[in-house]
């Protein structure tokens, strides 16, 4: 944390910090223009990231919680979720308490997985150039998943 209280100061840090993966920051480099995420959808996703404190404890922020940290509209959040968890970046939990339904947690280990999918493309070093071929190919995961779940669709009619 010494670290981080001398970037942004003592006050700022005891507030709390989140960490972002630099993958996940330039997320939108590695995909092709039709499966990029839309800046409303990578903000919502910033903020799970940001309230995802402990590995096997999902974020659970309610709708309204995250449209007025993004500055957005509760329906642009609910756009922008169920476009992450269609392409498989996010999963949705349900959750209950003292059963009663309460807001959703919202699993990210499906973008730690995504985001290893890069990695590996990009072993050695953050690359400075990502060419169309590796846009593709990392784009064709997402794309890949879209075909098994639109399958699985079919198959539950």
């Amino acid at each position: 944390m010494s670290d981080v209280v001398e970037k942004w100061g003592k006050l700022v840090a005891e507030r709390g910090f989140a960490q972002i993966p630099t993958y996940l920051l330039n997320l939108n480099r590695f995909l092709d223009a039709e499966h990029q995420l839309t800046p409303i959808e990578l903000l919502v996703l910033f903020q799970l990231v940001g309230n995802w404190w402990k590995k096997g404890e999902d974020p659970f922020p309610s709708m309204a919680t995250l449209a007025g940290r993004c500055g957005v509209s509760t329906r642009q959040v609910q756009r922008a979720i169920n476009n992450l968890d269609s392409v498989k970046l996010i999963m949705r939990v349900k959750r209950q308490k003292r059963r009663m339904i309460t807001s959703n947690a919202y699993s990210l280990q499906p973008l730690v997985e995504f985001l290893e999918e890069i990695a590996k493309t990009f072993p050695n070093e953050y690359p400075r150039r990502v060419t169309r071929e590796d846009r593709i190919g990392i784009s064709r995961h997402i794309g890949n998943v879209l075909k098994t779940v639109a399958t699985e669709d079919e198959d539950d009619e």
